[in-house]
């Protein structure tokens, strides 16, 4: 009967071609490497998300730092009285030379409104409060006139109105109108056209070179009056004093 030798142990040599525990060291690397790149992808979003976020609010404060252009209606609202709109004219605010389509010859400001106007349109002005006339004497690039225009400045959008409306009245009776910036009154037929915004009263008078009468028919009066008056003082001047 044969019997083992005790304490004998007999140890097999390791194969050379065994690498399991290599194969499982390289098997837990890979899902930390992998969160490493989705660690970094995360944090390179968030840094871009921050980036545009920023974009946006410097853009839209770029916006909201611009000046936003005024409707016709609110600027009417912020000319209406002189409560509102309270900053006296300027010569060089109504009539800057070189700046606007028509030739400044001489420009005047009065606090007296009466001597811009003749007859009983001195005693509506007076009675109404107007408190500056500013007015100029132009020259007109497209046609050989002479022109007085000029600014009243009304207490209110309603009395505006209230001496535009006598303005019709006296002109066609005869009885008054304004003056030319000599002071002399127009004769009769001589072209007057005016306008009313807000608390200001604005007019011009053409005459020819020599003070000539222009005919009323004249087709160039329209382009002028809405150059003037329309263009100049009354979107270029008013829109601007708000």
């Amino acid at each position: 009967m044969r019997h083992a030798t005790p304490g004998l142990i007999r140890l097999s040599t390791p194969s050379r071609h065994r690498r399991p525990a290599r194969s499982q060291r390289h098997a837990w690397r890979e899902p930390y490497r992998t969160a490493h790149l989705l660690t970094r992808g995360l944090a390179a979003l968030i840094v871009l998300g921050i980036c545009v976020m920023l974009g946006v609010l410097f853009v839209a404060d770029e916006r909201d730092a611009t000046p936003r252009r005024l409707a016709a209606a609110e600027i009417d609202q912020l000319i209406a009285s002189r409560a509102v709109d309270p900053e006296p004219l300027t010569e060089a605010e109504v009539f800057p030379g070189g700046s606007i389509a028509f030739g400044v010859r001489e420009t005047g400001l009065t606090a007296d409104c009466t001597v811009a106007v003749t007859g009983a349109l001195r005693f509506t002005l007076q009675r109404y409060g107007c408190s500056q006339a500013v007015r100029a004497a132009l020259t007109v690039p497209y046609a050989d006139y002479r022109v007085t225009a000029g600014m009243l400045n009304l207490p209110d959008a309603t009395g505006a109105t209230a001496v535009a409306d006598q303005v019709r009245h006296l002109v066609e009776s005869g009885d008054g109108g304004f003056a030319q910036m000599s002071g002399e009154a127009t004769g009769a037929g001589t072209p007057v056209v005016w306008r009313t915004r807000g608390h200001y009263l604005m007019y011009c008078v053409i005459t020819g070179p020599d003070g000539a009468l222009v005919p009323a028919d004249e087709p160039r009066l329209d382009q002028l009056t809405h150059d003037l008056l329309d263009v100049h003082l009354s979107e270029t001047v008013l829109s601007r004093r708000p």
